[in-house]
């Protein structure tokens, strides 16, 4: 056991160092939104995390998490993929905008554009990493980064800035993929379209779609109840404090999901994640105790936090982020052993747990976030002791 772990670390940071460039996009993702909140202030950054929020509910909806497909199937041409992605993303995106006209424009434009660029991208950029393309890979995640803080600096508002930028991405990703597309396109007719998988593909989208409205939601409620400036400072918290984590996460979770189609048994799946997030704990420890006693200090720095906040609510916040990370890292786990029904009831429960306890709690800043941290925990929990379950009876 120590032996095999000892190994899967070794690989995790031979493939860490050899793919470096994988990572770097979060580099300027983080900077530029820093940066952001350095410039334009908490209001304007938390408009931002809003409408990312938001749209990538919609995201999830519109490619139905054909780039995950994409990463742990090995059972199509990536061609093949792309015909199958393209056309459900065209036929979902016709979907909602009937049924946004219908509801009468429930959806901002602007939300609805983010959506479909952010889809097209995630989509696009996940065959460019199946396809070892690192550098390549890297280079379109960052033109986001880039675009946002140069759109931003022109001055723009956040409702252009945002779909801007993964549009631009968009636009570029399809140029490079044209040959590509114009495979798809002559393989495209009737008989195919039909013969797409995409009873398969709703559990795991609609699981998503569901998790993604369960992280967004805590966005959402704050935004709701005390504006964008508390929305910035959630998601700067998690920018600032859980970035470690999530930089490695992005880093190393792609390759943990490609991995695991070479492994048959779902217990051996769930075994190789395990390991993932056991050495990410050291970090996580020491990430808490900086937050929990240097939080507020290291905040300011950035920019000046007025609000009545202690080191405390800085340090639930940086544990609801984490939590939130893992059990957004299992759905391409539960994807891979064909589980996606199983997470999403357990989303479902928690949702509803969560809106009970949220009808029944102070809407304080402080009471919210005591909510938020006993529904992730709660969610978290089960999620580990079903995982676990496969682990002790080995489940195929």
């Amino acid at each position: 056991m120590k032996l095999e772990q000892g190994l899967f670390r070794l690989w995790i940071v031979n493939n860490f160092i050899k793919n470096l460039p994988v990572v770097i996009h979060q580099i300027f993702f983080l900077t530029a939104q820093l940066l952001i909140l350095y410039m334009y202030g908490i209001g304007y950054s938390g408009s931002l995390a809003y409408i990312g929020a938001v749209s990538t509910i919609l995201a999830v909806l519109i490619n139905l998490k054909w780039d995950i497909e994409i990463l742990v199937s090995n059972h199509q041409r990536l061609s093949d993929s792309l015909l199958d992605a393209s056309v459900t993303i065209i036929i979902m995106t016709i979907l909602i905008s009937i049924l946004n006209i219908l509801i009468g424009d429930f959806l901002p434009l602007h939300i609805l554009f983010s959506a479909i660029a952010i889809g097209i991208h995630e989509l696009l950029v996940s065959i460019l990493f199946v396809q070892r393309k690192i550098l390549t890979y890297s280079f379109f995640r960052t033109i986001p980064a880039l675009a946002l803080f140069c759109f931003a600096l022109i001055g723009f508002e956040p409702e252009v800035v945002w779909p801007a930028s993964f549009f631009l991405s968009a636009i570029f990703l399809v140029l490079y993929f044209r040959n590509l597309f114009s495979k798809v396109l002559c393989d495209l007719n009737v008989s195919r379209i039909k013969n797409i998988r995409f009873i398969n593909n709703i559990n795991a989208a609609i699981t998503a779609t569901i998790f993604a409205v369960f992280s967004a939601s805590f966005v959402i409620i704050i935004n709701f109840y005390h504006g964008s400036e508390y929305v910035g400072l959630w998601a700067n918290t998690m920018r600032i404090f859980n970035s470690i984590i999530f930089f490695l996460l992005a880093a190393c979770l792609p390759f943990v999901l490609n991995m695991l189609k070479d492994r048959e048994l779902a217990f051996e799946k769930v075994k190789i994640f395990f390991y993932l997030w056991l050495i990410f704990l050291p970090i996580i420890i020491v990430s808490f105790f900086i937050v929990s006693n240097w939080g507020l200090f290291i905040f300011s720095f950035i920019q000046p936090v007025d609000f009545e906040i202690t080191n405390t609510h800085l340090s639930l916040i940086f544990l609801v982020g984490m939590g939130i990370s893992f059990i957004g890292s299992t759905q391409g786990l539960y994807q891979a052993i064909n589980k996606s029904v199983i997470l999403f009831i357990m989303i479902i429960i928690t949702l509803i747990l969560g809106l009970f306890f949220i009808n029944i709690s102070t809407l304080s800043f402080t009471g919210l976030i005591q909510t938020f941290s006993f529904v992730v925990l709660f969610f978290f929990c089960i999620i580990s002791m079903h995982l676990i379950y496969h682990l002790i009876f080995k489940i195929r």
